[in-house]
């Protein structure tokens, strides 16, 4: 019993441990088990915005007549803003100096226009004032007035463009280069009066493969009064010339053909003048043709970098004595670093016809009797380098030898005059000119365009090359500030001129059995000041010569100090 007991007791309690908390017992009952049903739509995602539903319209059965009728409306105006500047067709400046010099100007001018263009413009100025020398000396009457007329007209056409200019001047001055303030003004008083036409006519048949022609027309009169003295009273100096030349080209892809032919005349008469082309047997006539021929051909290679404009010019002067030249006519550049810097060369020569009206614009107060020579270049030779630097900086250098033959300088007379007029005296050089440029350009408001220049001069005979100076520095500078205030300011430096006189003294040298004075250096700054009031109306003040140096421009004729100019402008 006891191990029975033992057994029984183990064998129960392990079961008892693992039973768990739910009972199964076997019973009798009534269940209601809920009737099974079918879900008949899918499965869908039901999104957090509900879409409305679209509702379904039947469309309708019977059709309706539509009927149009057109009505007429008023037209619609458009505004539009005018974007270009307006033209106003006169342009008027009148002004007046502290040394009573009265300044007016007129432009007349044609608005927009696509085939025509004419235009007007009359200037005058004088003054009535008093020179003194450099020792405070007064000089004699130093009056003078020059008016001028010039009008213009041009037009463009479909396949030929013409233009042409015509202009008269008028100038009366004095011989003031003496220290007689009481002199007799009307026995230094000289009046040229000068007449110059010029016309165009240019071909425009195309660019490539047809041939264009350039013809040029000029034609000049130029005329002076009688001297004061009676014995000479009727004789004056007269002079009519023209020119005719004709350019034809022909391009093929990037080479350009082209051909000049041109023809020179100059006719000088001083003496008695019994019409105004007609002279009598005594007196000075010269007359003097020149025949030019220059063909030459111009190409583009290596990508347009590389520039040749090669050929020559034949030119036969029919003077006293016939007598051809040959000059050539060569011309090379090269663009590297994308044109910043171009080196170039030029090889030319020319015949400068000499002519009343060219010497008297370089110097007025030469005698208008004279002996007319041509000069005669064999060589001019131009190399050097130039180039632009963003857009802003503009650069060259330069080295110019030439060969002057027959070079004209004036010197003054004391034949004829009583040394305040200048006679012409040639002789022949080699000329060598270095010349460095610098431009500075900054969003159109300030702009800066600095040359310097230094000339050697190896005369024949001469000592020196008389009124021409060795140094030269020209500045020029504008400011634009606000479009409101327009400031401009130059300066002109000339150093080592030299003229030729007879005599020893202050300021004089001898070389060469020749008397050469220091004429001294050339200061001359100028300032002027524009106030734009509007787009129409500006004021300006204008200051001359701020130095105040009485230099001398040519031997015995010292400038005006310091002057000062005032006006208005005015467009309408």
């Amino acid at each position: 019993m006891k191990y029975f007991l033992i057994l029984l007791i183990g064998g129960w309690v392990p079961l008892l441990f693992a039973q768990s908390d739910v009972f199964e017992t076997d019973g009798k009952g009534n269940r209601d088990i809920e009737r099974a049903h079918r879900i008949s739509s899918a499965p869908k995602i039901i999104d957090s915005i509900k879409t409305s539903a679209v509702p379904n319209r039947a469309l309708l059965g019977p059709k309706l007549n539509v009927k149009i009728q057109v009505d007429t409306i008023q037209a619609a105006s458009i505004e539009t803003e005018q974007l270009l500047e307006k033209f106003y067709p006169f342009y008027l400046k009148l002004g007046m100096g502290s040394t009573l010099m009265p300044l007016g100007e007129l432009y007349v001018n044609s608005t927009r226009s696509r085939s025509n263009y004419y235009g007007l413009h009359v200037k005058h100025l004088s003054f009535f004032g008093d020179i003194k020398n450099r020792e405070k000396q007064l000089m004699a009457p130093a009056s003078f007035d020059k008016t001028s007329v010039q009008g213009n007209f041009e037009t463009f056409q479909k396949n030929v463009s013409i233009s042409s200019k015509l202009n008269y001047t008028n100038h009366g001055f004095h011989y003031y280069g003496l220290t007689q303030p009481d002199v007799n003004k009307d026995s230094i008083a000289q009046r040229y009066q000068l007449v110059n036409a010029h016309a165009d006519i240019t071909t425009n048949r195309g660019d490539t493969g047809v041939f264009n022609l350039k013809t040029s027309l000029n034609f000049r009169y130029t005329g002076t009064d009688a001297p004061f003295i009676d014995s000479l009273s009727d004789w004056k100096a007269k002079e009519q010339g023209f020119s005719l030349s004709g350019l034809g080209t022909f391009r093929s892809g990037s080479t350009l053909f082209y051909g000049d032919l041109g023809l020179r005349y100059n006719g000088y008469t001083y003496g008695i003048q019994d019409s105004i082309l007609n002279l009598s047997d005594s007196g000075i006539v010269r007359k003097n043709t020149v025949i030019d021929l220059n063909p030459g051909v111009k190409s583009h290679l290596v990508q347009n970098k590389l520039t040749i404009d090669a050929g020559f010019k034949v030119s036969i002067d029919v003077a006293e004595q016939t007598r051809a030249y040959f000059f050539p006519a060569i011309h090379m550049q090269y663009a590297l670093l994308n044109d910043q810097l171009i080196p170039f060369i030029k090889l030319n020569g020319q015949v400068k016809q000499g002519s009343l009206t060219s010497f008297y614009q370089e110097n007025n107060f030469v005698l208008p009797n004279m002996n007319i020579q041509n000069e005669i270049n064999p060589y001019d030779i131009q190399l050097g380098i130039k180039g632009r630097s963003k857009k802003a900086i503009s650069y060259g250098l330069m080295a110019n030898f030439v060969k002057e033959n027959n070079r004209a300088f004036f010197v003054n007379d004391t034949l004829i005059s009583t040394g305040n007029k200048f006679m012409l005296v040639y002789d022949s050089l080699n000329h060598t000119k270095i010349e460095g440029r610098f431009g500075y350009e900054a969003n159109k408001k300030l702009s800066a365009d600095l040359i310097a220049r230094y000339h050697s001069y190896e005369m024949f005979n001469e000592a020196k090359a008389w009124n021409l100076p060795t140094a030269e520095v020209l500045l020029n500078m504008t400011y634009n500030l606000f479009d409101k205030f327009l400031v401009k300011a130059g300066l002109d430096m000339s150093f080592g001129r030299y003229a030729k006189v007879y005599e020893a003294g202050e300021h004089v040298s001898e070389i060469n059995n020749q008397f050469a004075y220091n004429m001294g250096n050339i200061i001359d700054g100028n300032l002027g000041l524009e106030y734009r009031y509007n787009k129409r109306i500006s004021g300006f003040v204008q200051l001359n010569n701020i130095a105040s140096q009485r230099y001398l421009k040519f031997y015995n004729y010292p400038v005006m100090p310091i002057s000062v100019f005032g006006g208005v402008t005015i467009k309408f």
